[in-house]
């Protein structure tokens, strides 16, 4: 059980920030009011984290920090007032927080971040000392164990040896092995297939950036490093892996507890849950290969499955009620959802069916496939469903669109408005990119960083574009301030937009719309660059 300690004069923000951790029943919480409060709690307890006001009845002058910091306790600053300096005038600080709605998420996503990552290792990368004890000083703050190797070479070595790594972050410009190749390495390797990368570098231009993120790359960090920017993009693939461990949880739930099975072209069974076999009273190996009517009840009339095998067979979706045979020749009833599995050629494969609430099965996916921080689809899932719109657009000879964008002047917005905003900006961009789709396939992605991208079909170029304005539009109409955007006083977004017949896509799609992308920026910025 880990210990959280709240001091704050007010008794309400106590209370909301409790609150907020009311459900999980792996921390205990408690509260201080005063100085005299918070000395006698510390030494009777050990806390991973502390949550502070910056100024106490008894403390006035921020007192209260210099005994945190006496005893090294991890501790976020949320306060009414922005004192940034004190960032870095205490060691133990690991952020400053303001008070306000958006500051009581960002705390409960920082200390769920904390508590899932804490004493997991991180490997660093990096041929500067001084670089390297910046971002390991940072980290330890976040109570991650922390590893450095001075070259590509070195952290092969030890990736080749060791598996015990949960994030590697990594310089590109580094002797022996850059960072590029380093990541493309990692990636086949079996152990750091999946295992996020966080790539180090002074080079801000597209095309390293785009062949960083098809090497393998989770995110990128512009040196030089700001100690708030790598808290952020750290929580932020904590609290992923901690979604991912969440998904792998649900998994084995639902094998255990969900009746599931799939079906080969002609109804014959290839897998089963173990769920299915507790409830129908058969073991696998007496499932498998056979067909569903070894659970047909003699009271199912044979209409229903007629009906059941003539929906799925012609490719659609048949939901039910049916009442299935035990093996001991008992009975029990089922909620079925049974659909076809396609091939990329689209012909029917074999079926799957869910005997339970789909509600929960959704929501499972849809952990696995959207953005922490924006709730729109991710990369991921973009690497996934993008190949298949193309492939059932080709089928029916059909164009495809794919608006790709980036926020202007996104970084200079972090600097001057601090990165709680920043995050702020990307959750409203990206909930104006989900509101502006009113069809089941349009899709708005998350790429990384401030990069955005819309896949959607229309029928003409011409109605294309439209949309493609539209979508400008209305990220205009957001009237976010950003004085520092040379386009406009407002948050605005450079795009590059590729509309063909699917047939005419290659893989080079993602790198022509980065182009135009890259087109538009140098011509001025908040605008759309269309292929010829």
């Amino acid at each position: 059980m880990k210990k959280i300690l709240i001091i704050d004069n007010s008794i309400v923000i106590r209370s909301v920030i409790r609150n907020l951790f009311v459900d999980n029943q792996r921390l205990i919480i408690f509260e201080a009011s005063s100085m005299e409060e918070t000395e006698k709690l510390i030494k009777e307890n050990d806390f991973f984290v502390v949550i502070s006001n910056l100024f106490l009845n008894d403390s006035p002058n921020s007192q209260i920090l210099e005994l945190l910091e006496k005893e090294n306790i991890p501790t976020i600053i949320f306060s009414s007032t922005l004192e940034k300096e004190l960032l870095y005038k205490y060691s133990n600080i690991l952020d400053y927080v303001l008070k306000d709605s958006n500051g009581f998420r960002y705390i409960y996503n920082l200390v769920s971040a904390m508590k899932f990552c804490r004493n997991e290792s991180v490997l660093i990368v990096e041929d500067s000392n001084t670089v390297s004890n910046q971002i390991k000083q940072t980290l330890e703050k976040l109570l991650l164990k922390v590893s450095i190797v001075e070259d590509g070479a070195k952290a092969l070595e030890i990736l080749n040896q060791e598996r015990s790594f949960s994030l590697i972050i990594s310089d590109y410009e580094m002797p022996n092995l850059d960072g590029l190749e380093l990541t493309r390495k990692i990636r086949a390797l079996n152990s750091y297939k999946n295992s996020p990368i966080i790539i180090v570098t002074k080079s801000n231009e597209n095309e390293l950036k785009t062949k960083f993120y098809k090497y393998g790359a989770n995110d990128i960090i512009l040196k030089p490093i700001l100690q708030e920017e790598l808290i952020s993009k750290v929580i932020n693939i904590f609290l992923n892996l901690k979604q991912i461990q969440e998904i792998k949880i649900f998994n084995h739930l639902i094998d255990k507890n969900i009746i599931t099975s799939t079906t080969n072209n002609k109804g014959r069974i290839v897998s089963v849950s173990e769920a299915f076999c507790e409830i129908s009273g058969y073991t696998k190996e007496e499932l498998l290969g056979k067909n569903h009517n070894i659970l047909k009840h003699p009271d199912m009339p044979d209409s229903i499955y007629k009906e059941l095998w003539e929906t799925i067979s012609s490719g659609k979706i048949w939901k039910g009620e049916i009442k299935n045979l035990k093996k001991n020749g008992d009975y029990y009833w089922v909620k079925a959802i049974i659909e076809p599995n396609f091939s990329k050629e689209g012909k029917i494969v074999g079926y799957s069916a869910i005997r339970y609430d789909i509600t929960d099965r959704k929501l499972i996916e849809i952990l696995s496939i959207t953005d922490g921080l924006t709730n729109i689809y991710n990369r991921r899932y973009f690497d996934e469903i993008f190949p298949k719109i193309i492939n059932n657009a080709k089928r029916k000879d059909e164009l495809v669109s794919f608006l790709f964008m980036d926020i202007d002047h996104f970084k200079l917005y972090n600097d001057n408005y601090g990165h709680q905003k920043g995050d702020d900006v990307l959750v409203k961009f990206a909930t104006c990119l989900k509101e502006s789709l009113h069809r089941s396939s349009d899709f708005a992605f998350r790429l990384g960083g401030e990069e955005f991208a819309i896949v959607y079909q229309m029928d003409t170029k011409e109605k294309a574009i439209e949309f493609a304005n539209t979508i400008k539009s209305n990220i205009e109409d957001l009237k976010i301030t950003h004085e520092f955007n040379s386009a406009s006083s407002y948050i605005t977004a450079s795009m590059g937009l590729i509309c063909k017949n699917a047939n005419d896509i290659d893989d080079k799609i993602y790198k022509q719309a980065d182009d135009l992308l890259y087109e538009a920026k140098r011509s001025g910025r908040n605008q759309i660059k269309v292929n010829a």
